[in-house]
């Protein structure tokens, strides 16, 4: 899909949810840079993930993500507003990033 449609498609909010954790390094770069053509001028992203720290093995799927990783929706064009690494409520707990994105209503480059 054009970048143009992308455009005309976009949203005010979107919310991404572990999707990335089941794509392989290569993709997952791919497919983020491609949500983030997805977010409005003006709108919101919100990405929830397990996480993990750059010395850790990535493991299998679903892959945590790290905090660098994360940082790709950044050069992407997004704004990040907020990041929380947090242990959730499983036995044991999982660290989990929440990070909130904001795309500007015009380009920063």
């Amino acid at each position: 899909m054009s970048r143009q449609r992308a455009q005309q498609l976009a949203a005010e909010f979107l919310f991404e949810a572990y999707t990335l954790q089941v794509l392989p390094s290569d993709l997952r770069l791919i497919a983020i840079a491609k949500i983030s053509n997805f977010v409005a001028p003006s709108g919101k992203l919100l990405v929830i993930a397990r996480g993990r720290e750059e010395s850790d093995p990535s493991g299998e799927i679903p892959y945590p993500l790290t905090q660098r990783e994360l940082e790709q929706f950044k050069l992407a064009g997004l704004h990040q507003q907020s990041f929380e690494r947090y242990l959730d409520s499983e036995l044991p707990p999982v660290q989990r990033f929440r990070a909130l994105y904001a795309k500007p209503i015009k380009p920063c480059n």
